[in-house]
């Protein structure tokens, strides 16, 4: 879960605003990011020579002590109780059931979802809530304890648009999966809504989720307005990933924050560094040169962002959308046509067209337009249904290697 700050600025005020999404930090693993191919997308210079390189690293992470805290430990009370209710001769399969009944069931402790903090698995347990990476945590702790296969899982979903359509959201959800005795895949998902649409999928090790839990914790200190956690927490985001780009990104936001742009700028450009694709770094490089008065950086940058954002399916899909709000039918047909065009396979594009058709009263073209959705959908995993807060998917597999297992 990735937790993402992209600030949007009124240039002619400089009144800034954060705009906060959070990955599975508080629901889903928000990446600010553009879809478009990598080959199309230049390189953005970094004009940084090793002697002002070193001396600046060391000024964003300072000296920090590595961390002690560990996401997946559980406490004595925890380990007590599993042992006593999950017998460690049954198979693997009765015991993942148990194990889900033990935690997630209404009549036993009912652990549910809730998008308020990040918290470590003991943290959860104790509050009997969290956010999905708190709640990925605790059961990929408590299942490793009881003899069960059990890691972390991120999974790419479709973006979106905020309402303003200055930022572009790709979720990124992270789950629970592993292998069961003969071969058997199993994921538990907590996200109360989800759409899976293509799998894009990823294992991380329990370092990266740990870097991810940092990560959202400096994250949520930039809104909170402490900034000095905010910094601690990124650096330890950072230390345990030092390619993390969505952590330098946010140390950017940190920086701006505090009034260190030399430092802010640094830590930008080194997010784009380490991902060249990251919209949400390039976006706010391209604010932050406007805030500071530096317009032809700025330009540059915002003119990178703005192609990059015409060639994605999904900024038009959301202006067919805000159209479609407004009642204006034949502009939200040319806009979704151009998603369309960049992207012929997404069955969302043509449900959309459909209900435009049908508001125009073209009802043959309306059936037309979800004949063709259905047939895109075709092959698609749908989620099953949500049960003891949260869904479960049980599968054959014949590739059981733990860094393959979902890809298609």
């Amino acid at each position: 879960m990735r937790m993402i700050i992209e600030h949007i600025s009124n240039y002619r005020e400089h009144k800034q605003r954060i705009i906060l999404k959070f990955s599975m930090s508080r629901s889903l693993i928000l990446l600010i990011a553009i879809l478009s191919s990598a080959g199309c997308i230049p390189q953005v210079s970094y004009d940084y020579d090793l002697q002002e390189e070193a001396s600046l690293l060391s000024r964003v992470l300072g000296n920090e002590p590595e961390t002690s805290i560990d996401i997946l430990a559980l406490s004595p009370e925890i380990r007590n109780l599993l042992d006593t209710k999950i017998n460690p001769r049954w198979s693997t399969r009765h015991r993942l059931k148990k194990l889900r009944e033990l935690l997630y069931s209404e009549d036993q402790l009912n652990i549910h979802y809730d998008a308020a903090n990040t918290l470590t698995a003991t943290e959860a347990f104790n509050a009997r809530s969290g956010n999905c990476l708190s709640m990925t945590s605790l059961f990929i702790a408590a299942a490793r304890y009881v003899g069960l296969d059990a890691h972390f899982q991120t999974i790419a979903v479709d973006p979106t648009w905020d309402y303003d359509g200055n930022t572009m959201i790709r979720y990124e959800h992270i789950v629970a999966t592993g292998n069961l005795a003969g071969g058997a895949l199993y994921v538990v998902d907590f996200l109360p809504e989800f759409v899976l649409g293509d799998m894009r999928t990823n294992l991380i090790s329990d370092k990266e989720a740990l870097a991810l839990y940092f990560n959202n914790l400096g994250a949520e200190g930039v809104v909170d307005g402490r900034i000095d956690d905010a910094v601690l927490n990124l650096r330890h985001a950072i230390n345990l990933r030092p390619q993390f780009s969505d952590a330098w990104n946010n140390m950017g936001a940190a920086m701006r924050r505090a009034g260190e742009y030399e430092l802010a700028e640094f830590s930008y450009h080194r997010a784009i560094r380490q991902d060249f694709t990251n919209y949400s770094a390039l976006s706010n490089l391209a604010q932050f040169y406007h805030y500071r008065g530096r317009e032809n950086e700025a330009s540059r940058f915002q003119e990178r962002v703005n192609r990059y954002r015409s060639q994605n399916p999904y900024f038009h899909y959301f202006h067919s959308q805000l159209s479609f709000q407004q009642g204006d039918y034949t502009e939200a047909r040319k806009s979704l046509k151009k998603s369309i065009r960049l992207k012929r396979n997404e069955p969302d594009f043509y449900i959309a067209m459909a209900k435009i058709h049908e508001k125009m009263g073209e009802e043959e073209e309306s059936l037309e337009m979800l004949a063709v959705a259905e047939k895109y959908r075709e092959g698609i995993l749908r989620a099953p249904v949500r049960r003891m807060n949260h869904r479960f998917w049980s599968m054959m597999t014949i590739d059981v290697n733990p860094t393959k297992r979902l890809r298609r």
